[in-house]
């Protein structure tokens, strides 16, 4: 693995564009103890609302002594209190949204420690109700680790893992579980992977298949760190590239350098127990190069991605605990120019520490990040916590995308794959930009599947799915500003695709030199993808005579427009 090292220095004054973060004042937040966050829209109103995990200070006297979360709501950019949870609280903890039913309301799983028992290791599922949240399961939970959610198979339903420290009669275990969402309940894969403490670990799609792999790090149950990528084959995570190992960080992913593939920045300590920032960019087939940014990185650390200076990349934000073990955090904008990134000078948050949470989300739909930073504050003499909440007011606009104006569907045998194309916006690049993919059993639903995905295409699997889908795809810019919806698309599984009417074929397929299209219509334009998303290039000897030889082996598919105005996408096989 080839190893890259950056001295910021050299390149800040031409990369640094001027940060505006102004504190919001006067918030209800409690300063919480050991905490995590997660941000959701728990009512559908379109603004962004924020649960804290954590413990608090009950009697005032400057010592924690009673787990405690709380729930606040947003109230077109003005937070309250919504719901306390003290009975079935946790800290040292995770948290994160999941609508786990598909009735279109976030609901919360958590888990972490309660100081009701030394050795309570809880895990709590809440469902949404519309008017609140209800405990719905008290299950085994874990400590020092993360929660993660996703669809790892492609049934629609959204499915969490589960990572940390779990205390058993027979003493601790480290595993790394998988939770696969039945619709009615979760069924538990125990070891779905090793496991790790005081790590974390991500189930992203590294080589844009489709299929969900795995990034993992920490300490394993052995006490040794480990740091690990592995792919997704056939459904079953294969080890496919060990990076230099670290004892301990945070993941955060994002596409920096705007080539269709995801990379990631990690955040943490080295083996010498050194601070370690570094970010990995990704080959295109989910192998990643080490980018050591030097002499930066603190302990008990945070990272998040988003677009902080309103120019359509992903930049990042840290904190954690420095060398003195005073609090910092710290700014890092990407110059797309260099393929690096510089620390911001203009940084005026406060420096908060360990013990918390960072949280970019936009709490006044002005489509740019605003940045929530729970820790705790070495300079006060109690070394008491704090949540600071801060607006971004950076001069300039950011417009939300435009949606996909290009859906099609081919149905197989097992499955059907959902591509689109046709999103743009003022600042995001194409290639950067994520999507929401909405599919319901009648217009306007999204009871079947309705969650964010990194590429131009994803598949359901088609057993239990409704004899006939309606589904859309939302843009997402990296200030996570979301477009409207797309045209909505209608699709009868025992049918063809999308609604098509011309009759229009291509052949050989599979093809080796040459492909041919059979219509009765003109032919406007064809283009070829991947099934990446990605354009191909491919010579048009005549208007329905394609060189296709140069393509490499494999499947693509092939966008037809008419002069009719239809747009007709066949799939081929190359040989």
């Amino acid at each position: 693995m080839k190893k890259f090292y950056f001295a910021l220095g050299l390149c800040s004054v031409t990369i640094v564009q001027a940060q505006q973060f102004q504190e919001v004042q006067n918030l209800p937040f409690k300063n919480f103890y050991y905490s995590a966050s997660a941000v959701g829209d728990i009512d559908n109103d379109g603004f962004q609302d924020i649960f804290f995990t954590g413990a608090i200070d009950s009697d005032n006297n400057n010592n924690v002594d009673v787990t405690f979360n709380e729930l606040y709501r947003n109230n077109g950019g003005q937070f309250t209190s919504f719901q306390e949870f003290n009975t079935n609280a946790v800290h040292l903890s995770d948290v994160k949204f999941i609508d786990f039913d598909n009735d279109g309301f976030q609901d919360i799983i958590t888990t972490g420690l309660s100081y009701n028992d030394i050795v309570n290791y809880q895990q709590y599922r809440f469902r949404n109700t519309g008017n609140g949240f209800e405990l719905m399961k008290n299950l085994p939970g874990k400590i020092f680790g993360s929660l993660e959610v996703f669809d790892f198979n492609h049934d629609g339903k959204q499915d969490y893992a589960l990572n940390g420290v779990r205390y058993t009669p027979n003493g601790f275990t480290y595993d790394l579980d998988l939770y696969l969402n039945s619709g009615n309940d979760f069924t538990e894969i125990k070891a779905w992977s090793e496991g790790t403490q005081n790590g974390d670990f991500k189930v992203i799609d590294v080589n844009n298949d489709n299929e969900l792999d795995l990034i993992i790090l920490g300490f394993n149950i052995d006490i040794e760190p480990i740091f690990k990528v592995y792919k997704n084959t056939n459904g079953t995570l294969v080890l496919s590239q060990e990076l230099p190992v670290i004892n301990g960080g945070k993941i955060a992913y994002a596409d920096f350098n705007n080539d269709g593939f995801l990379d990631f920045v990690v955040h943490g300590t080295d083996k010498e127990y050194n601070g370690y920032l570094a970010f990995f960019i990704n080959d295109g087939t989910g192998y990643f190069t080490e980018n050591i940014i030097e002499g930066e990185g603190f302990d008990d650390s945070n990272v998040q991605v988003g677009d902080l200076n309103n120019d359509g990349y992903y930049d990042f934000i840290i904190n954690g605990n420095d060398e003195n073990y005073d609090g910092q955090v710290d700014i890092f904008i990407y110059n797309p120019a260099t393929n690096n990134f510089a620390k911001s000078e203009n940084n005026e948050l406060y420096k908060l520490g360990s013990g918390g949470s960072i949280q970019l989300f936009d709490f006044n739909n002005d489509n740019k990040l605003d940045v929530m930073i729970n820790g705790f504050d070495w300079t006060d003499a109690d070394n008491l916590p704090k949540t600071k909440l801060y607006q971004n007011s950076l001069a300039g606009n950011n417009q939300k995308p435009s949606a996909p104006t290009v859906l099609n569907t081919i149905v197989e045998a097992d499955k059907i794959l959902f591509s689109w194309s046709g999103a743009n916006d003022d600042k995001t690049p194409e290639n950067i930009l994520q999507y929401e993919l909405n599919v319901g059993s009648a217009s306007g639903k999204s009871d079947i599947a309705k969650y964010v995905v990194t590429t131009k295409n994803w598949y359901l699997k088609k057993a239990g799915l409704s004899s006939e889908l309606f589904w859309s795809v939302k843009a997402i810019d990296a200030s996570r500003a979301y477009s409207n919806n797309s045209q909505e698309k209608t699709l009868s599984i025992l049918g063809v695709s999308d609604n098509q009417t011309t009759k229009t074929t291509v052949y050989p397929n599979p093809a080796k030199d040459i492909l041919h299209i059979n219509t009765n219509e003109k032919i406007d334009a064809v283009k070829i993808y991947n099934l990446a998303g990605q354009q191909n290039v491919a010579k048009q000897i005549s208007d329905k005579v394609i060189d296709v030889s140069t393509l490499a082996k494999g499947m693509y598919l092939v966008e037809i427009t008419l002069q009719n105005g239809e747009k007709v996408t066949r799939k081929i096989i190359k040989n």
